[in-house]
């Protein structure tokens, strides 16, 4: 098996792993993912709670195909049609047409959409404080906020009339009491005072409230818009679709707080509509009423002569018995003379209406020119006939047509009479709007189904986000990278060792002492993992310079001196005779793990105020002495730069298997590099997830710079977790423990 094939088996090892960890991550901060996702999925359920309902009215109309010239000007007595141009139906100019102003300017008007009161409230309060109340009775302010509205208000203005400069801007109406108001200017100069029920003016502002429920000092929000605004407004809320295709039926839809209101509008929609195309049919039937009206007398005129001209034509040469053929001839001739007779007015009555350039008159041209061409072909075929039968079949046919066509203008001017006092056209309601029951805003389960979504995605953002931020390095390989110094030992965060902190800081008042863990619970599986850091300190020791082994780390709350502690008392339980020295002289508290006092301690010894045989004292534990920091001095490094402290340690080496310094951290004083050049063996201890990159270099690189070999770092407070080869060492070790 060649490397490829080895790398290409090995990735998904590698890819679980990686998702393996992505897990582990998300878990170790489940709190934030729960948090965040909780606010996500409150702010959703305050939003539903406190949005008002929207619902949503809709019409239905009907829009049939155009008839714009009748059927009376369209066909003849024979029954031939005339063809007027496309039969589709007109619904996208119609919907146009809903959505015009010419349709929309009425409702706004109607409907009082051109302007609105409403009460001045504390956001996101007066919307919770309006659910409680109930409206007609006024809620009792909250907080002492008299001038806003805290639910139960009713203002009804029935009109507003305003200057220009008025218009589009916030006015302020404030309840006086007894039915009276005042309203002022966005500036809060005073404009006018009414009263309910009465018209007030004043400073170019007329108003008339028909109905005010409020406390005294409450304010409304009264604002007039500009009528084309106030139209553009409306024509932006509306929904107007054809439903299905080609089917002529057109939806009319809008939303509103109020369903009577919604209700209300959509049908005074259609009804402008409706009107709106009744008045455009009428006025049309009008004018082509006046027009056919000035034609009659001619066509009149027209027939008599042709009627009179047959009539003499008959009398001079008596009876003729026209051939079949002739009776052809003429029975064709009239039916191409009707039509084309019938076109020409057609083509007359466009041109009354649309002017020259209407796409039906140019084609109502065309059928004229192919009318003309078939009646002259229709002709040459009989050219052979007695000039005595063509003249007498001529006659007829001028007469005949000559009636077809008077007839078809009196039929349409009935028509027209109709149409014009009557309500009919092609526009028909066919389904009114109702009174909706339920809301269509907000979508409560829509709603709080995405913010669960959402709420458990930013949820997962923000850990890795504060991972990536503020969470430092947890990785053992990352770490020893990064530090460049190998890692001696993972000891994991002991549970047991979080509840005896949390117990000392209860009683911190009552008991000064502190548990050391690898006493009282000697099989923790923290105890075990220390075990083996021990052995490896041992080996250490064999091959350093003295006995004395510093213990620091980068900053405070690492967890050197719980390490320091129980690797002391671990030392000692094999026999080894084992010094612990407390060196941080500003904030060491290793005495209370000793149940001592601080004093005399390292700052009395250095200072040769105290002997070693006054500063060490012997413990509880066999094999383990210890020296506490003493009483905090002024002067700390100026102490352990003194030659006592290397005279104190060469002289202690020689009586202890083992010295352990707890120092403070690195980089917050310089202690740790004045003890480190003194000791044969250094760890630098680390947190997990405790420190950034930045953090680890800068320790290492003062340790180094001042001259300190560092064997090792130690990580502590690592979570049980999938981390590799620990976690299979945390399970062996639980397992041996439990043997």
């Amino acid at each position: 098996m060649n490397m490829q094939e080895n790398a290409f088996l090995q990735k998904p090892d590698e890819e679980d792993v990686v998702l393996g960890n992505l897990i582990q991550a998300v878990f170790d901060d489940i709190w934030w993912l729960i948090g965040v996702a909780a606010f996500v999925i409150m702010a959703a359920a305050v939003y539903c709670y406190l949005a008002r309902p929207v619902y949503s009215a809709d019409a239905h109309v009907r829009v049939e195909t155009n008839d714009n010239t009748s059927q009376a000007l369209t066909q003849t007595q024979t029954g031939q049609t005339i063809n007027s141009g496309s039969s589709s139906l007109p619904t996208d100019a119609e919907i146009e047409i809903i959505k015009s102003r010419g349709v929309v300017a009425p409702v706004v008007s109607e409907c009082k959409l051109n302007f609105f009161a409403s009460p001045v409230t504390v956001p996101f309060l007066g919307s919770l404080a309006s659910h409680f109340a109930t409206p007609g009775k006024p809620a009792k302010p909250w907080f002492g906020m008299n001038n806003y509205a805290w639910g139960g208000e009713i203002i009804d203005v029935d009109s507003i009339e305003v200057e220009p400069q008025f218009e589009g801007q916030n006015l302020m109406l404030t309840a006086l009491g007894d039915n009276r108001y005042s309203l002022a200017d966005a500036d809060g100069h005073p404009l006018l005072q009414g009263t309910v029920g009465q018209s007030a003016s004043g400073n170019g502002v007329t108003l008339l409230v028909k109905q005010l429920v409020a406390r005294p000092g409450t304010r409304f929000k009264v604002m007039r818009a500009n009528d084309l605004g106030a139209i553009a407004g409306f024509q932006s809320g509306i929904t107007v679709t054809e439903q299905g295709k080609q089917t002529g039926v057109i939806q009319i839809s809008l939303e509103n707080t109020n369903p009577d209101k919604a209700a209300e509008i959509a049908n005074a929609l259609a009804q402008s509509y409706l009107r709106q195309h009744i008045e455009s049919k009428q006025a049309d039937a009008s004018k082509m009423l006046a027009f056919l009206q000035s034609e009659e007398p001619r066509l009149k005129s027209d027939l008599q002569h042709a009627e009179a001209a047959l009539t003499e034509y008959q009398r001079q040469a008596g009876v003729i018995n026209a051939s079949d053929e002739a009776k052809v001839y003429l029975e064709g001739s009239i039916n191409y003379e009707a039509q084309i007779s019938a076109l020409k007015l057609q083509i007359t009555t466009l041109e009354q209406r649309y002017g020259n350039l209407h796409p039906s008159l140019q084609t109502a041209r065309d059928q004229l020119a192919q009318l003309q061409t078939l009646r002259d072909k229709y002709a040459t075929q009989f050219r052979n006939l007695p000039q005595s039968e063509v003249k007498a079949v001529a006659l007829q046919r001028d007469a005949k047509v000559a009636e077809d066509i008077y007839v078809l203008l009196l039929n349409r001017v009935q028509e027209l009479s109709v149409q014009r006092a009557g309500t009919g056209g092609n526009v028909h309601i066919v389904d009114a709007a109702l009174r909706p029951g339920d809301p269509v805003k907000p979508k409560k389960v829509l709603i709080m189904s995405a913010a669960v979504i959402l709420g458990l995605i930013l949820g997962v953002g923000v850990v890795f986000l504060r991972r990536a931020i503020f969470k430092g390095i947890d990785d053992p390989e990352k770490l020893e990278r990064v530090a460049a110094l190998p890692i001696f030992g993972l000891v994991p965060l002991s549970a047991e060792q979080t509840k005896f902190d949390t117990g000392s800081r209860r009683r911190h008042n009552h008991d000064r002492e502190t548990p050391i863990l690898a006493t009282m619970r000697p099989h923790d599986v923290c105890v075990e993992i220390m075990r083996s850091l021990r052995t490896s300190i041992q080996f250490a020791l064999m091959e350093s310079r003295n006995r004395v082994v510093m213990l620091t780390g980068p900053a405070s709350g690492v967890g050197k001196s719980f390490l320091a502690t129980n690797l002391a008392v671990l030392l000692a339980a094999t026999g080894k005779k084992v010094l612990l020295i407390d060196a941080d002289m500003r904030r060491g508290k290793l005495e209370r793990a000793f149940d001592g006092e601080r004093q005399p301690g390292l700052a009395e010894l250095l200072a040769g105020n105290a002997g070693l045989e006054e500063a060490i004292r012997h413990t509880r534990i066999a094999s383990l002495d210890f020296i506490a920091a003493g009483k905090r001095p002024d002067n700390p490094s100026e102490l352990l730069m003194s030659p006592r402290l290397q005279q104190y340690f060469e002289g202690l080496s020689r009586n202890y298997d083992a010295i352990i310094v707890d120092t403070p951290p690195v980089l917050a004083v310089t202690d740790a590099s004045i003890i480190g050049k003194l000791a044969g063996t250094n760890f630098l201890v680390l947190r997990s997830g405790a420190h950034n990159e930045s953090e680890i270099s800068e320790a290492t690189r003062r340790l180094r710079t001042a001259g300190i070999a560092i064997q090792g770092a130690i990580l502590n407070g690592t979570p049980l977790r999938a981390r590799g080869y620990g976690r299979t060492h945390y399970a062996e070790t639980e397992a041996y423990v439990d043997a």
